[in-house]
């Protein structure tokens, strides 16, 4: 084998190589924002929970129509919550707590945002929480605007609690927020989700391909800035100490800068997608009083989970902390 054809399958490699560890994390970020499928009108996961419920619509700032679902209370002057879903998930994803939030004697909505669902939009344009935020704006304007409603709660995974935040800092119309994982900013948590051989200008470089292609800007994208606005309207931060993407490092800082009103509780053992998926529904009758505190200005119950054990309650000067347990990981 003659040295130049050896050159060319090392240049061929070295190539190869090169373009996977460009293409391979923008490929990977495609996938990971793209909406599942959506089932068909007559697969809907309500009626199989027996959850009366209406599909609804309504419009966006910017003209686009947001679908999804909304699940009325017993009372028409109840509170509402809406569910705001995490990166790659639709309106589908808020089912697990609708039915604790109804029998608890709230109105729901679950909708989709932009892309997602059966709702208009780019699909390929998740934009971590610029636009899902503005989503949330829109939901909160029909609730008051088509339904009535007066108090309004919103509960928000991941990116979607992120989204959360960023709408309650802007919309005095969002009376209470439990915001599960939020990360502090798009630019932190994208850095800190970066495998650690990418070096760090070429992790910039791809945010900026990512900014340009969806038509987002990172800057409108920092919870951690604006979370103080809330106060001092409830808001419940909600981690696991064994989230990988979020860390408790990253909470922290976005606990101190929320201020002394915001409740602070670490679930032992959960992972990120344990927050999302298992968590919150095993937290469903503590989040239930905080709501009911927040949105109906009751009582506090004594806040213990029907299938958690708490293992401390204690107060410190910034925060309310509470840890829990799950029952296994």
């Amino acid at each position: 084998m003659t040295l130049s054809i050896l050159w060319k399958i090392f240049a061929g490699i070295l190539l190869g190589g090169t373009v996977l560890t460009i293409l391979g994390p923008m490929v990977g970020e495609i996938i990971a924002t793209l909406p599942p499928l959506f089932p068909p009108k007559d697969r809907n996961p309500l009626t199989v929970l027996g959850l009366s419920f209406e599909d609804v619509a309504f419009p966006t700032a910017d003209g686009l129509t947001l679908r999804g679902w909304w699940i009325p209370a017993g009372s028409p002057n109840a509170p509402a919550v809406i569910y705001a879903p995490g990166t790659g998930h639709d309106q589908r994803s808020g089912l697990a707590l609708a039915g604790p939030l109804h029998q608890a004697g709230y109105h729901v909505l679950l909708f989709s945002y932009r892309g997602y669902g059966e709702s208009d939009g780019d699909e390929f344009g998740f934009t971590y929480g610029q636009r899902e935020s503005e989503d949330i704006d829109a939901a909160v304007r029909f609730l008051k605007e088509q339904k009535g409603v007066k108090a309004i709660g919103v509960i928000g995974f991941s990116a979607g609690a992120a989204s959360a935040i960023l709408s309650a800092s802007r919309n005095p119309d969002v009376r209470a927020v439990v915001a599960a994982a939020s990360f502090t900013s798009v630019s932190e948590v994208w850095n800190a989700n970066m495998p650690a051989f990418i070096p760090l200008f070429f992790r910039e470089w791809l945010i900026m391909l990512a900014e340009w292609r969806k038509g987002f800007q990172r800057e409108a994208v920092e919870p951690i800035k604006v979370v103080s606005q809330i106060a001092p309207r409830p808001l419940l931060l909600i981690y696991g100490d064994a989230d990988r993407r979020v860390t408790l490092a990253h909470a922290r800082r976005l606990q101190r800068a929320a201020g002394p009103t915001a409740q602070f509780w670490v679930v032992r053992g959960a992972t990120h997608r344990a927050i999302g998926d298992e968590a919150l529904v095993l937290l469903a009758p503590d989040i239930v009083a905080f709501l009911n505190q927040a949105l109906r200005h009751r009582p506090d119950r004594q806040m213990a989970g029907i299938s958690l054990q708490p293992a401390s309650f204690s107060t410190q000067p910034l925060l309310t902390s509470r840890r829990v347990n799950l029952p296994s990981y």
